[in-house]
């Protein structure tokens, strides 16, 4: 069977979508002989998507195309033209709620990771969200199949885009298992305080810097109040790139009265991110809303403690590994980091509950099942 996937949207692999591409990619390098995949990319992120192995054959894009409305021209005009010159059985969009064309030749299959911007008052400028709004539920509906992340997403996707229930899955994002496991915390201390000059205990927090949908405000002021009712050295690290209004996040964090106390340590590569967890003290992730949640899963997975939102897809992620508070409440952010900070017993329990809840998640599991929809996508038509 022969698949178009199509690597744009997932910024270099520097956002949860494009780490997912990243791992999807590499569990489809190890698939059979029944399979062969043509991945449409950017000649300069051919080396950060595919792996040097498998049925994978990159088709180079040129750079003009990032051009967000040459990109969209792209997917309604070129994508479908290529489709039908090189015989695709289907084409998979794993970036779906970012990119997709109108009609294409085959069955279509588009991964929808998330519909936060329906939940997120002002998320992004009006004319993206116009499209996200407007746009993108009538494109859903013109999937054949549509891959979910969480039963979260698959509500939103009931809900506001109206899509049948039966042309939904729901699929997990995985964790990669021999990088996110519990590591020796002193040895990753001196790494991390090495490589970003972290030289007191830490609560960490890894998403892009994104105001207000991953709630960084909120975080600050919770940080706030805690310290003025902890005793001891305690940072707060922010790992990520900065994104849409970053500059209202760094404002904040300078006008805290506690901006010593606060890292932006600017976007962490994929190997330094596993001893980044094992080196913290806790986690923390605020998210007003998410459609999967990848960073709870990695640090579970690393025996990190995890305090996280209540909101969307948490719940459904974390289970009863990790402490849930409101994303809204100040007051329960700030005990849920403390709690983390204070009570050896609860961060032991966690300890170990994370780690086994992170073993119900694989990328393969995901990859075998995504191979699935693909089958049941091409038999349609």
């Amino acid at each position: 069977m022969r698949v178009g996937v199509p690597c744009f949207g997932g910024d270099a692999g520097r956002s949860g979508i494009g780490r997912y591409i990243i791992q999807l990619l590499g569990e489809f390098a190890d698939a059979d002989q029944e399979w062969q995949f043509d991945v449409p990319v950017h000649i300069s992120e051919q080396d950060a998507y595919l792996p040097d192995h498998g049925p994978l054959k990159a088709l180079p894009v040129g750079e003009g195309v990032r051009n967000p409305l040459l990109n969209v021209a792209w997917h309604q005009i070129v994508l479908p033209r290529m489709a039908h010159q090189l015989g695709w059985d289907v084409l998979l969009l794993p970036a779906g709620n970012r990119r997709l064309p109108v009609a294409a030749p085959c069955p279509m299959v588009g991964v929808v990771h998330d519909m936060s911007s329906i939940h997120v008052a002002a998320k992004y400028d009006p004319a993206r969200m116009f499209y996200i709004k407007r746009v993108l539920p009538f494109l859903f509906r013109r999937l054949t199949m549509v891959i979910s992340p969480s039963k979260s997403t698959r509500k939103d996707l009931i809900e506001y885009a109206a899509l049948p229930p039966e042309r939904i899955r729901v699929i997990p994002l995985g964790v990669d298992h021999e990088r996110f496991r519990p590591r020796n915390p002193e040895t990753a201390r001196k790494r991390m305080a090495k490589r970003y000059g972290l030289k007191h205990p830490f609560i960490l927090y890894v998403s892009r810097i994104e105001h207000p949908g991953k709630n960084h405000a909120g975080l600050i002021r919770a940080f706030r109040r805690m310290k003025k009712e902890y005793n001891g050295p305690l940072q707060l690290v922010l790992a990520g790139s900065d994104w849409s209004r970053a500059r209202e996040v760094h404002r904040m964090a300078e006008a805290s009265g506690c901006a010593h106390d606060i890292v932006f340590t600017g976007f962490v590569d994929s190997v330094d991110l596993p001893d980044l967890y094992s080196a913290s003290r806790a986690v923390v992730f605020p998210s007003l809303y998410e459609g999967f949640g990848l960073p709870v899963l990695e640090a579970m997975a690393s025996g990190a403690p995890v305090a996280c939102s209540d909101r969307s897809s948490l719940p459904e992620v974390a289970g009863d590994a990790a402490l849930l508070f409101d994303p809204e409440d100040d007051s329960a952010m700030a005990d849920a980091m403390t709690r983390l900070v204070d009570d050896e017993t609860l961060v032991a329990r966690l300890h170990d509950a994370g780690i086994a809840r992170s073993r119900e998640y694989s990328w393969e599991r995901t990859a075998r099942e995504t191979l699935d929809c693909i089958r049941e996508a091409a038999s349609s038509s």
